[in-house]
């Protein structure tokens, strides 16, 4: 029924996607509770203004949920969303939830309130008024932002949405209370237009509202604010804002009462406030850093705290007298005080990212397009888009593997002979894991056939077509090995059909578990298309993984969907060249060969990872820019991009062509990287490392780490060139750092090679009881 009730919205939505792309100027503010621009989006409006003039600020607003949508914007809002880049909500907005938003767009939840105080959304659930089993509420954020890193978690879980898309960052409408001037300035008037003279105190009450949400909210009437204002006496004035959500249900107050109701905003009451009186709402977090005092009225608490809940005990938040009695009113509200230490605490835990620059670091951060990432992921046709937003890609994932089923099942008839079959999407040429692995098995075993295959997917229509018949010859490998071993996702691997007596094994292709992969990253801005990986049964019948340390155990079943069981401590067979003398004196040769020129100056490998376009990379490292600094500080760099990126093509920038990454890593004095796992690669060849990272919030957001990133990796880290440079200038990588990151990432053991050892456990598999697949 939500499904049927949305389609006028959604069904124009996926197919504008599909044939328009993203405004990187425009940015689209939508809300079910306001009549328009206001609080937190008001801010944010201001802010875009001012960081970018030329951004299309449009604004599509209800008074609320009850209210309906004029014709015009039930017709423009499909429009809007599917292209405006940055869509912003700062409340429950049912209409978007359906929606799977399409790449190029972020979706940011800026929410009205401060702190963490009664539960919301997803943290609902099992209470009354939560969200049912299944509910898709919150859970297309692309990002969201909260006042202090304490509450990050609790709203993660509120939004159903992972950790990392939560950011601290602030909340807008908080800056007013960081400008003296201002505030003073407002507070002023707000008093004169209530009628507050000099000298007189103004006690606000403002409580939130009772009930499931919007629909069915209703107020707590159980004081008498008349007789609260007589009992305080001339020397005090009482004002009531009600919540939103109640303010037309509300009863007639006395006429020695403000109505605070309507016309004023909540940050200019409190400015003007001398008390806050309140329940559960979250204005006690902006209250707070005026540090005046506040006066908790709670007649139905334990009813409350039962039918809503608090994400912290209720004691955390009372940073105030608690009356749960009408009648102790006007005596706790005269003489109430600030606790300074109770008060710190409470700043410290729910506002600690407010500080007056909420406003600019969450249009800077998050807000603020870069046309140079505003590309969809992959650069292709119209009806290749068109074939992914109407899920017809994962139509043809399925019918490819219903092909691939029938084929494997008509090549079960083959013999199975004493062959290792090895896999690999990487390159297209054997990758040195898969050449070392041959010789190993080979020097133990001269009667076992080693075939490896070796291509990427290439691009294009007719290409793939060959590519097609290039899996037939793989599949046709399979069906006649005993072993399979992969060094990355295998649609034959995984999706055929396979019988008895075969093993795989997937040595995957990096060493350690820094960045998210497969499974792991399903829908998310990197990852794939969880409909498509469930269609090509992404990493699935695997009887053996191999990771490089039981620290990479459970990142390893994660990413797979494996069981632990299934993981097999070892490191990669590239290792041992890393360790080979050898090796590394013919490399230095080599690359002596292709640069005679360079004397005796340090040899820098800048290596970072891939990208997915339109995914990260708000402000990816510039090469050239890179290259330059180090030069000027007296290194060599040597620039070695990821095999799915092309390499510069600018004369300054040193690439050693026909060397791969690791054979620079043989030659190199110092690594950089960003969020390359060649970084274990270089613990292990003992070169001192940097990690140089201008993204790290958006790729948190993209891909996500197995790891605390950078310091879990205990490594200097720079957020700028400069920085890097400076560090690299003073020598902060060393030794120790490299020691502890081969020791927790690489479980390497000196009196024993890796690629005999791994050859060993794969020729002890062929001769393993037959498995049933």
């Amino acid at each position: 029924m939500r499904a049927l009730r949305f389609l006028p919205y959604s069904a124009p939505y996926r197919l504008l996607s599909a044939v328009a792309r993203p405004r990187t100027n425009r940015a689209l503010f939508l809300s079910d509770s306001r009549p328009g621009f206001g609080g937190n989006l008001a801010y944010i409006r201001d802010e875009l203004r001012r960081q970018q003039p030329d951004t299309e600020i449009i604004g599509i607003f209800k008074p609320s949920l009850r209210s309906r949508r004029s014709f015009l914007d039930a017709l423009r809002l499909p429009y809007f969303m599917a292209t405006s880049a940055v869509i912003v909500l700062d409340d429950f907005y049912p209409l978007v939830y359906p929606l799977r938003i399409r790449r190029g767009t972020r979706l940011v939840q800026v929410w009205h309130a401060a702190g963490a105080f009664k539960r919301v959304g997803h943290s609902r659930a099992g209470l009354p008024g939560g969200p049912t089993p299944g509910s898709r509420i919150h859970r297309n954020y692309t990002a969201a932002t909260v006042s202090s890193p304490g509450v990050r978690a609790d709203y993660a879980e509120a939004y159903g949405i992972p950790v990392e898309r939560v950011h601290a960052l602030g909340v807008p409408r908080s800056d007013v209370f960081f400008d003296t001037v201002r505030l003073q300035r407002t507070r002023t008037s707000v008093r004169a237009a209530l009628d507050v003279g000099p000298g007189v105190k103004l006690a606000l009450f403002a409580p939130t509202f009772r009930g499931n949400g919007q629909l069915s909210a209703y107020t707590d009437e159980s004081a008498d604010w008349g007789s609260v204002a007589s009992q305080l006496g001339p020397g005090w004035r009482v004002a009531v804002k009600h919540h939103p959500f109640t303010s037309r249900a509300a009863s007639q107050l006395p006429s020695n009462v403000i109505d605070a109701t309507h016309g004023t905003e909540m940050n200019d009451l409190l400015a003007a406030a001398d008390v806050l009186i309140t329940d559960y709402s979250s204005v006690i977090f902006e209250f707070a850093l005026l540090e005046r005092p506040v006066v908790f009225f709670v007649p139905d608490l334990e009813e409350y705290a039962t039918s809503r809940d608090f994400y912290r005990p209720f004691s955390e938040y009372a940073i105030g007298p608690v009356v749960t009695e009408p009648a102790e009113l006007a005596r706790t509200i005269a003489h109430a005080t600030v606790d300074s230490a109770k008060l710190t605490a409470f700043l410290g835990e729910f506002c600690g990212a407010l500080d007056g620059h909420s406003s600019e670091r969450i249009v800077r951060d998050l807000l603020i397009v870069d046309p140079l990432r505003a590309k969809p992921k992959r650069i292709d046709s119209a009806p290749a888009r068109l074939m992914r937003r109407f899920g017809l890609d994962v139509v043809a994932a399925h019918a490819s593997r219903m092909v691939l089923t029938a084929v494997s099942t008509a090549m079960l008839v083959l013999p199975r002979r004493r062959k290792i079959t090895m896999l690999s999407r990487e390159a297209d040429k054997p990758p040195i894991d898969f050449v070392l692995l041959r010789d190993a098995v080979c020097a133990a075993d001269e009667r076992v056939h080693i075939v490896i295959s070796s291509r990427t997917v290439p691009g294009g229509v007719l290409p793939k077509l060959g590519y097609a018949l290039h899996l037939l010859v793989e599949l046709y490998h399979v069906a006649t090995s005993r072993v399979v071993v992969l060094d990355g996702y295998s649609f034959v691997a995984s999706a055929a059909r396979h019988g008895r007596g075969l093993t795989v094994v997937q040595i995957w292709h990096a060493l350690g578990a820094m960045k998210k992969f497969g499974i792991s990253i399903l829908g998310r801005p990197e990852g794939r298309d969880p409909r498509l990986a469930k269609a090509l049964r992404m990493h699935d019948r695997y009887d053996v993984v191999l990771a490089s340390a039981e620290r990479c155990r459970p990142a390893y079943a994660e990413a797979f969907g494996t069981d632990p069981s299934k993981i097999m401590i070892a490191p990669l067979p590239r290792v041992d060249r890393l360790r080979d003398p050898i090796a590394r004196q013919r490399a230095r040769a080599r690359f002596a060969r292709l640069y005679p020129d360079l004397g005796n100056r340090p040899i820098v490998l800048y290596a970072p990872t891939f990208r997915t376009p339109g995914s990260a990379a708000r402000k990816p490292v510039d090469p050239l820019e890179l290259t330059r600094a180090l030069h000027a500080a007296g290194y060599t760099v040597i620039t070695k991009l990821h095999p799915l990126v092309a390499p510069p093509e600018h004369a300054e920038i040193r690439t050693a062509p026909g060397m791969s990454t690791q054979d620079v890593m043989l030659v190199a004095d110092v690594f950089v990287t960003d969020y390359s796992s060649a970084v274990f690669e270089a613990a292990v060849a003992e070169v001192p490392s940097y990690l140089l990272a201008l993204d790290l919030d958006e790729y948190l957001v993209s891909r996500d780490f197995y790891l605390n990133y950078p310091d879990d990796l205990g490594l200097p880290f720079a957020a700028s060139i400069d920085d890097l440079v400076d560090s690299i200038r003073r020598g902060d990588a060393d030794d120790i750092q490299l020691r502890r990151v081969r020791e927790n990432f690489t479980q390497l053991d000196a009196e024993v090679d890796a690629a005999p050892l791994l050859a060993s456990s794969l020729l002890s598999f062929m001769t393993e009881p037959e498995r049933t697949r």
